[in-house]
Order: C-alpha cells, then sequence, then structure tokens
C-alpha cells in the first residue's frame, strides 16, 4: 500500500488534507515500465491517471506519414492522461517510457469516486490541467511563430543541466516539431557560433545567454 506521506510529496496531492490522503492512498497502485516501453496508446481508452515516481515519460502523437510530434516529457512529481478521464473519450496522445519508470496510477472509477466526495481533489484536477493547457499553448505558439533555430534554443535552454542536454537530434527534432535533416542543420550552425559543442548522444550548452539571445530575437 502507498504510504500517505509518499503522495503528499507529489504537487497535486500537496495541498490536500489527512483523509483525503488516505482514501486515494487505498485506492492507488504501482506499476513500472522498462525504456521504450509503451505505457499508453493513442486512440485507446484510459485505464486511470498516471504520477510518476521516478524517470520520464514522453508524450506524443503520429501524424497520418508517421511523424511524431512531442507534446511533452513528464518527469518525477507529475501527471499524464488527465483529460480523457473526464470527456470519456480515447486517450488523445501516446505515452512511451524513455527511462526506468515507476508510477502510480488512480483508476479512472477510483478516480471519479473520489472526486465526488472530496471536492479539493476536484479543483486540484482543474489546476494541473489549467497547467497543462498552458504549456500546450506555449508549444502551439512555438510552432506557429517560431523559427526551427528559435525552438531548438528553446528546447536546449529547457533540457540542458548543468551543461548538458542528454538528446539526440531525432529526440530534439521531434520535440520541437521538425525533421532530424532540419534540427541537424540548425545544430551545427550554432556549434559553429560557439553556441553548443555536439557529441554522440548528447548536446552541451556554452552559452546559455546567446541561446537566450536567440528566443528573444
Amino acid at each position: 500500500m502507498v504510504a500517505s506521506s509518499e503522495l503528499r510529496e507529489i504537487a497535486f496531492f500537496a495541498d490536500l488534507d489527512d483523509q483525503t490522503l488516505a482514501d486515494i492512498a487505498r485506492k492507488v497502485q504501482r506499476c513500472e515500465y522498462r525504456p521504450g516501453e509503451y505505457i499508453l496508446f493513442e486512440g485507446e481508452q484510459p485505464p486511470g491517471l498516471f504520477f510518476v515516481l521516478r524517470g520520464r515519460v514522453r508524450l506524443s502523437r503520429t501524424a497520418p506519414d508517421g511523424r511524431e510530434q512531442v507534446l511533452a516529457m513528464v518527469g518525477a512529481g507529475e501527471n499524464f492522461d488527465t483529460v480523457p478521464l473526464f470527456d470519456e473519450r480515447p486517450n488523445p496522445a501516446t505515452a512511451r517510457a524513455m527511462s526506468p519508470v515507476h508510477c502510480l496510477l488512480l483508476p479512472r472509477d477510483a478516480l471519479l469516486g473520489l472526486l465526488r466526495k472530496h471536492p479539493d481533489l476536484g479543483l486540484a484536477a482543474l489546476r494541473e490541467m489549467a497547467g497543462q493547457l498552458r504549456d500546450l499553448v506555449v508549444l502551439v505558439e512555438d510552432l506557429a511563430f517560431r523559427s526551427v533555430r528559435a525552438r531548438l534554443a528553446r528546447q536546449l535552454l529547457h533540457e540542458a543541466e548543468e551543461g548538458e542536454a542528454m538528446l539526440t537530434q531525432q529526440e530534439l527534432a521531434e520535440r520541437t516539431g521538425t525533421v532530424r535533416e532540419i534540427a541537424g542543420r540548425a545544430l551545427r550552425q550554432l556549434a559553429q557560433e560557439g553556441l553548443v559543442h555536439l557529441e554522440r548522444g548528447r548536446v552541451i550548452v556554452l552559452d546559455r545567454a546567446g541561446l537566450a539571445r536567440i528566443l528573444e530575437g
């Protein structure tokens, strides 16, 4: 059984009272996924709401020609697959584990029952959905109004940890809504300008201020 203290470490549950957390703890299930394993498929019915304890999960949609658009990368303390639980429609995205992933799953029927009993849980769900909507608005803005170069700069600044973004060029292309060849050309240009250094499987950010100026331009 999941401890209430473990739930409180997740932002979604942080402001809920002890009784609500105890009720949730009795309903959630633990689940684990291997790197590369699919958790959900676009178009299928959702099993419930997922909360990531450890690891990273990629949410994406696939075009008819096979290209993927990455919608979000979900990490520890975050959740995914909220919307279809409320509109009773299929999953809008595919979820895939990008590392060893440990999750909690709150089944749909249990979630709906808890929402009727604990209104504060409903407010927490609305806050999370509002935040996810804002993230999607930023993604749409990037795709509509920013160049591939600017989108790459934003993604690199977002992903870089201690100067390194552990991403392949294919992953960067997927997350910025372009193809590998175009992303590769843009990355090589950034490298020539001294903003990044390219190595196999990773991009080392050398000049954060320079990347930020690209976004402002």
